[in-house]
């Protein structure tokens, strides 16, 4: 008999504690409309996550002939949700008008728990697994407004993820290692450190056929610097190299792993 998906949930957590982590982890079966999570409902900031929501924004307003979108502009978005790239994050956050896209992406999809930051620093941006999986699920469905060309705008972009970002960290932790055996993945994945002195590190997309599945996994990360401790702290220089950003990838892809051992989810 199948271990009970709540019994994978448990485990899944109590392994990354193991590893000094804390995560949170939803998921939706869009087909049976089945949703799990644990954790769900706790902030954790979203680093590169929250490029979701400046793209979404501006082909949002842009449909609406709100603000013009020039192609040089446009043409930004690929490389900022593909390979993470945060060059044109900032140009593209800043073209938006800033924090307030968070608030506007967050009321169209229902995002209850999505708050920009007070310091105004995209990276910052707050949000949940719950919420996440709500984004994606609007997304998909065409529930959050875009229209069919701008969701395949941002679908596409997230098939087509790039194996190392644009800054050279691997993105490849998480959704796309754990569920190699599914043949449709899109992602996008979220990395800094530190916030409160942990690594945060978030994996989230769709899998499956007809883009079944939504998945979404935050993890806060202390710092690990190798068995032989006592090495310095290379976070602010060296990130795609430190001891704790590998041990904080190899908890995620762990944690997928134990929600679904196959390499798919079923």
């Amino acid at each position: 008999m199948a271990p009970d998906p709540a019994d994978r949930l448990q485990q899944a957590v109590d392994g990354a504690a193991e590893r000094g982590a804390t995560v949170s982890i939803a998921y939706l079966d869009r087909q049976t409309d089945t949703y799990r999570g644990i954790g769900d409902d706790d902030p954790v900031e979203t680093a590169s996550v929250v490029k979701l929501f400046v793209a979404d924004d501006l082909l949002m307003r842009s449909s609406r002939g709100e603000i013009d979108l020039p192609a040089e502009v446009r043409d930004r978005i690929a490389p900022m949700l593909s390979s993470s790239d945060d060059d044109a994050a900032q140009v593209l956050w800043d073209y938006a008008g800033g924090s307030d896209l968070v608030g506007r992406v967050a009321e169209r999809y229902g995002l209850t728990a999505t708050t920009a930051s007070d310091d105004g620093i995209w990276w910052n941006t707050r949000t949940t697994a719950r919420d996440l999986i709500g984004y994606y699920d609007g997304l998909l469905d065409g529930r959050g407004g875009l229209s069919p060309t701008d969701r395949d705008t941002v679908t596409t972009d997230l098939e087509r993820y790039t194996p190392l970002g644009a800054d050279g960290y691997p993105q490849t932790f998480g959704i796309p290692r754990a569920l190699s055996g599914e043949t449709t993945r899109g992602v996008k994945q979220g990395w800094m450190c530190c916030v409160d002195g942990r690594w945060i590190h978030l994996s989230t997309g769709f899998v499956g056929a007809d883009r079944r599945y939504v998945l979404a996994v935050l993890s806060r990360e202390d710092p690990w610097y190798g068995a032989a401790g006592g090495r310095e702290d290379t976070t602010d220089t060296d990130v795609v190299d430190d001891d704790g950003a590998k041990h904080a990838r190899i908890t995620v892809t762990g944690a997928v792993t134990i929600l679904f051992p196959d390499g798919v989810i079923d």
